[in-house]
């Protein structure tokens, strides 16, 4: 009995691809990366002019698919591979904010003076 050979990752759809990564095919993770990180990293840079922190939540977006795709559900609860990718890059945009907004130091006009009192003013 013959197997049936199956698709190339050039024939599948995102979501099909998406079941072939949970199951380690390399090649439907390149190809999802192909077909998907253009209009992602567009849409990552309307939300971030600073294109180091978009390639950081690129590539932390990715790793998070390649780890996580077999807990993709989208078909069967009406999403779509793409909704959910925009999903974990938004989100890990969030996270780069607050990790940057976290570390960062007020700027030096933000630091709080100290206050003078009030000869004026009674006691």
């Amino acid at each position: 009995m013959k197997r049936a050979k199956a698709a190339p990752p050039q024939e599948l759809d995102e979501e099909a691809l998406l079941h072939r990564v949970a199951r380690g095919d390399r090649a439907a993770f390149e190809e999802l990366y192909r077909r998907t990180s253009p209009w992602l990293a567009v849409r990552l840079r309307r939300r971030c002019a600073d294109e180091q922190l978009v390639a950081e939540v690129m590539q932390e977006t990715y790793l998070a698919v390649w780890r996580a795709a077999g807990s993709f559900v989208g078909g069967r609860t009406g999403g779509t591979a793409v909704g959910w990718l925009w999903t974990i890059a938004a989100r890990r945009l969030v996270d780069a904010f607050r990790r940057r907004a976290h570390h960062a130091e007020p700027p030096a006009a933000a630091a709080p003076h100290p206050v003078e009192p009030n000869p004026y003013r009674g006691a």
